[in-house]
Formats: C-alpha cells, structure tokens, sequence
C-alpha cells in the first residue's frame, strides 16, 4: 500500500495537485492580520505575553484538521506526499510558529512509528494523534546535548519487558505528550521505545517544569524523568540495538520539514514589512520609495525564494528520492531556516525600532516572529550538526567511486505534480546517500542549457566551479574534523541551494507560471548565493525592482510570496497610513 491511495481530490482554483490540501486549510484558518480570528497573530502576540499556549490557534487547527495532515494515509490519516505536508507546515506558520512547532514536536514522535512500528504500534499512535494527542520525542538530555552516543537514559530487560530510568530533557512537548518514542541505552545497543504515557500510570513518569525560553513562549518546552518505568517487550521499536540508525533515520523526515515552519515565518515578515514600507511617510513620500528600503525587501525576498527551491526539493526528495536523504535533508536543514532568518532580519531593517515593539505595526506581531524564527535553525541538529553531516557524508563518498545519477531531474522538481509516495514503512531511509547527488551532479548540463542567457550561465557556471572545487578538498581532506572540512561542507551546502534554483527554473518555471517565469528571481537569487560563497559578484538593480514590484503585486492579489501559485485566506488590511 502507498500513501497516495487515491487521486488528490480537487483543491481550491488556481491550486496545484501537491498543494491543494494547504490551499484548503489556509481557507480554513483565515487571515493571520485579522485580529478577530482565533488563528491571528494579534492572538498569538497575547498567549506569548503571558507565557501560555496559544490554546484558540490549537482549537482552530484541530477544527480545520491539521493533525490528521501527521499521520500517514495508510494509517487512516491525510499525510499523502511529504511535498504536500511541507506546504500545510508553511501555510500554519504563517500564523503562529508556536502552533507548527508543537505539532512538530508530535510528527518527530511518531515519525519512527510509522517507519518501524509493528502494526499494534502504528494502530495505537494513529489512534492517539487523530485523537488530538501530543507526542514528544525523547532523545536529547541536559548533559548529552547532540552526542546520541553519550544517552545516559538506561532500559534494562526485564520479565517480559524492560524498565526505564532516565531524564530527557529540552523536548517539545515534554508535559502534555500522550505518548512518547525514548532513546535508551540497552542491550545489544541504543534501543528506541514506545512509551504510552496514558496507560503507564503511576508513579514512573514525571514531568519535569517547562523551560522558560526568549523565542516560542507558548510552546511547550520542557522533559520528563522515568523511574523503574516497566513497559512490556512490545514497546520496543524495530530490532533490538538499531535506536542510533531510527534517530538518525527520523531525522531525515523532521529536519526537512523544519524549513517550511521558517519559510512560513519569513512569508509573515516580508507581508508586514513591505505594508509597513508602503504605509509609513518619511519626507513627504512612503519608505517604500528609499531605494535601500526596496533593496532590503528585494533581497530578503530572493533569499526567501532561494530557500523555497531548496526545501521543496528536499521534501519532494522524500517522496522519490528518499535513498538521497542522509546528504539532502542536512543540506536543505542547514540552508532553509538560515535563509529565512536572514530574509526576517532585513524585514527587522526595513522596520528599524519598531521591530522591536510590543504594539503598534501588525499589532507589535513582528517582535513575536522575530525572536520566534531565531530557533529555527537550531531545531533537529543546529547548523554545526548539519555541516558536520554533510561533511561525513561527502567524506565517505569521496572514497568511492562517484554513482552515475539515476534520477530524472522533471521528476524531482516537478513541484505541485502528484506522485506516488512509498508509506514510510515501506522504504525506509538510508544511513548513506549513496555516491550520486543529482542536484549538483547534472550543473553541467544545467548550465549547457543556459548557454542562451550568458549572464545566468555565467553565474551557473560559478557554482560549478565551486563544486568541483569541494569535490577536490574532500578527496584530500579525509574525514577529519578540521576548519577546512565544514567550509567545505558550508560551500556544499550553497552549491546545492543554488543549483535547486536553476533547475526550478529550468525544469517548471512554465508549468508555476506568474513570478515564477521572470528571469529577474533567478538572476537576484543566484547573486544571493554567489555573494555567500564569498566571490565578487555585480548587483542587478533591475532585478531587485522588479521582485519588489512583484512583492506589492502578490500582496495585493492574496497570494503567498512564492514561486508557486498559491492564493491565500481573504487578507485583513489596515488602510490607515502611519505617517510619524
């Protein structure tokens, strides 16, 4: 059985297949700007000032059925295509980060469920998530930090089972989970297991005080000790000494889709920036005239849609190139989010202090969002644990001899175009990505295709130098550790970014149409990517006024800032100009 067991039904007009399923639920949930709504960011702002959950954003997204959108369609779910759960992520943080990120925290949970879980323990967690039960993830602890290896939770066997004793602790979720997946050292190795915290009972499960945070106040963020916990040899997931291989395995799924919640995120910021931008009088004319202004926004815009052509490609490559994912879901989690929070800190300079305030602009929403997306890139392994996995993955393919690419580019960046996605059970993800990166191994042809645009070409052309140039140092580098090692990888990682953009560009920009067929966004976004890698790059001055153009155009149709076509709920606009 696949996840796609029937055709995607109709979405909303103007919708593609993939994305028709984000399109209804953002219908659902209304326009964040309108402070009436129950999903609003006016509301959102209230629950942080007092440090509570957002509960009227969760009544909403369980009333619009978001956490059905978790669990696989197999299991009786609605989680279809992991490009389809990418953009209902996006479409709920827009709204509130908090919201995302807590059922995030349930994804990651019961991710390695639906990978290695019998069928008893598919049956059991479906249950629990379709009844609007929160899962946490029990891996990370105080005093391991990101070294798996250094767990110091312990599952002992037992009569018929095992019994846990152990703390975890800075887990999402953490109080008010219903179920948890924990690892725990064990015997032969790290095990991984299914605890039900609500058939448990007792005294073996404490939950431990929530941790006051800067950013994402109401998200519960907290832990949870065990004490001669008993479970039954039936909380066991998979085989017996393969919990490293899960985690590692689970993360490929979350860290992916970490970057639609910071894609979500910086869609918001832009929208009150650029309305802040129009709005507001300086010198007798709005701040959206200031050409560094209108450079700010352009170029916090091409960031956004760098970052988009990266994590979608990722999150289709869930769907048709999961054996890739060990290398592309570390590379789009170090890009996406690092992206976003630079798009949000030029949204911050267009604001100047009054991204700072607590009132006024968006209902002083942006200070919310500012320090909310900063987390980001530090959810599922920070940007260092990335780069660290990239750097092992290129090391131990450097080794080899390289993979010829196997997989068709259409294919890959097909956004929005059905596909048949295997169940999570039945293609489980790789330790490896196998030697071929399709991504950066077909620039060259890429940028054959380019030959009619010499300035694009020239810039494609660039990444392909740089590729090759990372491909030299890890054949020399080994896999040690070294400062030269991770600039690599960081150089790797932008390579990649870069290239996801020509191909989007190459492969469906007439099938997105609208933004998505101007050469400017591509020619701005490449220059975005040059200017990381550190090498001198010309500015384009009229690509940047034509994507601010683009951005009021976007705003004023309801449609999100992206390459993809997608309208958004009936915006609430405040028609009053700020002129002081």
């Amino acid at each position: 059985m696949t996840l796609l067991d029937a055709p995607p039904a109709p979405g909303p007009e103007g919708s593609l297949p993939t994305f028709a399923a984000a399109a209804r639920l953002e219908q659902a949930l209304g326009c964040p700007f309108d402070p009436g709504g129950g999903f609003s960011l006016a509301e959102g702002v209230r629950a942080d000032e007092l440090d509570a959950e957002p509960t009227a954003a969760y009544e909403a997204a369980w009333a619009a059925g978001l956490h059905r959108h978790l669990v696989p369609v197999s299991e009786g779910g609605r989680l279809g295509s992991f490009e389809s759960l990418m953009a209902v992520v996006r479409a709920t943080s827009r709204r509130d980060l908090a919201v995302s990120v807590g059922l995030g925290s349930t994804l990651l949970a019961a991710t390695p469920v639906w990978v290695w879980g019998d069928d008893a323990q598919r049956r059991r967690v479906a249950e629990l998530v379709l009844g609007r039960a929160w899962g946490t993830a029990g891996i990370s602890e105080e005093a391991a930090g990101s070294d798996l290896l250094a767990t110091g939770t312990r599952a002992v066997p037992a009569p018929g089972g095992y019994v846990l004793d152990g703390e975890k602790w800075l887990v999402g979720n953490g109080r008010r989970s219903s179920f948890a997946t924990v690892l725990a050292a064990s015997d032969p190795s790290y095990g991984l297991f299914l605890l039900d915290f609500d058939a448990l009972g007792g005294d073996a499960v404490k939950r431990l005080e929530k941790v006051r945070t800067h950013g994402l106040r109401g998200h519960d963020l907290s832990g949870f000790a065990l004490s001669g916990c008993r479970v039954g040899a039936g909380a066991l997931l998979g085989r017996p000494g393969r919990g490293i291989e899960m985690v590692s395995g689970m993360l490929q799924f979350t860290r992916t889709l970490v970057g639609a919640s910071s894609l979500g995120a910086a869609d918001t910021a832009l929208r009150i920036a650029l309305r802040h931008a129009r709005g507001r009088m300086l010198y007798g004319r709005p701040a959206l005239a200031m050409a560094p202004v209108r450079s700010l926004l352009a170029r916090g815009f091409a960031d956004l849609l760098v970052a988009e052509c990266t994590g979608l490609a990722a999150a289709r490559g869930l769907d048709v190139a999961r054996q890739r994912m060990a290398l592309w879901s570390a590379v789009a989690k170090y890009v996406v989010p690092g992206l976003c929070v630079d798009t949000v800190n030029a949204c911050a300079e267009v604001l100047s202090a009054r991204a700072h305030l607590r009132e006024g602009v968006a209902g002083g929403a942006f200070q919310k969002l500012l320090r909310d997306v900063a987390i980001t890139p530090v959810f599922e392994g920070t940007e260092l644990v990335q780069l660290d996995t990239v750097r092992a993955q290129l090391a131990g393919a450097a080794r080899r001899r390289r993979a010829p690419a196997a997989l068709p580019l259409p294919t890959l960046f097909g956004f929005g175009e059905p596909v048949v996605s295997p169940a999570p059970r039945e293609l489980r993800p790789s330790l490896t990505f196998g030697g071929a990166d399709e991504v950066v191994d077909l620039l060259d042809e890429a940028v054959e295709e380019l030959a009619g645009d010499p300035e694009l070409a020239g810039l494609a052309r660039t990444l392909l130098k740089v590729r090759d140039e990372t491909r030299t140092a890890f054949a020399g580098l080994g896999t040690l550790r070294t400062a030269e090692a991770y600039e690599a990888a960081r150089r790797h990682c932008l390579v990649h970014a870069g290239a996801c953009c020509v191909h989007t560009w190459l492969r469906r920009r007439s099938a997105l149409g609208g933004l998505a067929t101007e050469r400017a966004w591509l020619s701005l976004a490449l220059r975005r990517v040059v200017a990381r890698l550190g090498l001198p790059v010309p500015s384009d001055p009229a690509a940047e006024e034509l994507l601010v153009r683009r951005l009021g155009e976007l705003d004023d149709d309801d449609l999100a800032f992206s390459l993809v076509p997608q309208r958004l709920a009936p915006q609430h606009r405040d028609p009053t100009p700020e002129r002081r």
